[in-house]
């Protein structure tokens, strides 16, 4: 990858977390029968607890099928409502985003955004850039009609488009500027948390480092929280200040970014670092091969999630389920495995 810039750090310690979420489930029902009754739960979210200060970035990674995207969906109640069983708390400044009425939901939603991982399936093709960046702003009263055009105008130039791209269509722009477009479409409310969902994954490796280096500009700029959900660990490592990987719906590894990359306590993160590419041709070792295939959500095996694959399990690891905990004396850096201290 082009060379991404490294981060000076935002965030205010001293500050509320501006998102905590606590012991959050999300559970899909598999049904069947005449009636459609569930029969199961595919337990995609399970039991997850983080928080986030304002100016942080917190980075979360797993391979596909942990809970990860769910889970930032889950965050902003983006899922349709009744498509899962969900339980556990979301608090946006110090809100239960769960406990919140429809309006009030609404007045929430300009302040934490969504940018999707798909930049032209997230755009209306039959709205012109513009008119999908000035519906928000009129939706939430932000601005008046006479003001419009000119702050449409302001926003494409902060991610580097002219004024005349707010009357062109999404199918006219490159992978790269639709997801720019999806960033100012973001950014037109003035959110304070923006949960970045795989923002880079559908781009050319080039157009990622643009995109990621605008997403860092703007958060120094303007103050912005994020988090940011990606495969790529280095990627993660240099984004964010603090990494959480998660593993089957759990959080398994939670921790500053350059202690988690640089010191994996669990074997899971450590398998997952193995695998990141190196520009060292004639490196043969090193390499964690897990064993065996990630098990069915539907049916986790009892005690520790990693259990069926790692090469540290024991009998506990299959009948409890390690808390997570303080790992090699950093109070920062928690991990849940029963054989690492």
């Amino acid at each position: 990858m082009t060379a991404i810039e490294n981060q000076t750090s935002n965030v205010q310690p001293s500050m509320e977390p501006i998102l905590n979420v606590e012991n959050l489930n999300v559970w899909f029902p598999i049904t069947g029968g005449i009636l459609g009754r569930p029969r199961g739960w595919v337990k995609a979210v399970n039991g997850i607890s983080f928080s986030v200060q304002p100016g942080e970035a917190l980075g979360i990674v797993g391979e596909s099928g942990c809970g990860k995207t769910t889970a930032g969906r889950a965050i902003l109640r983006l899922l349709p409502r009744g498509s899962a069983h969900i339980s556990g708390h979301v608090y946006f400044e110090g809100q239960d985003l769960y406990a919140l009425k429809s309006r009030e939901l609404r007045a929430i939603r300009r302040h934490a955004q969504i940018i999707f991982q798909d930049p032209i399936g997230s755009l209306n093709p039959r709205m012109t850039v513009g008119a999908m960046i000035t519906e928000p702003l009129l939706v939430h009263k932000i601005i008046t009609r006479q003001k419009v055009r000119a702050h449409v105008a302001e926003l494409l130039k902060r991610v580097g488009f002219d004024a005349d791209a707010a009357y062109r269509y999404p199918h006219e722009f490159s992978g790269g500027q639709r997801q720019r477009i999806g960033i100012a479409r973001a950014l037109a409310v003035n959110p304070r948390l923006i949960v970045c969902d795989e923002p880079v994954s559908a781009l050319d490796v080039s157009i990622q480092a643009q995109v990621l280096n605008l997403l860092a500009d703007l958060r120094r700029e303007l103050g912005l929280s994020y988090v940011f959900i990606a495969h790529n660990l280095a990627v993660v490592e240099h984004f964010s200040d603090r990494v959480a990987v998660m593993y089957l719906g759990k959080i398994v590894e939670l921790g500053p970014a350059h202690s988690v990359v640089s010191h994996p306590s669990h074997p899971y993160t450590q398998a997952l670092l193995s695998a990141v590419p190196l520009p060292i041709p004639d490196r043969t070792t090193g390499r964690t091969v897990l064993q065996g295939e990630v098990p069915n959500p539907a049916n986790p095996p009892s005690g520790c999630p990693f259990h069926p694959r790692c090469p540290l399990a024991t009998a506990k690891c299959r009948i409890e389920m390690p808390p997570i905990e303080i790992k090699r004396g950093d109070i920062a850096h928690t991990a849940a495995c029963w054989n690492v201290e």
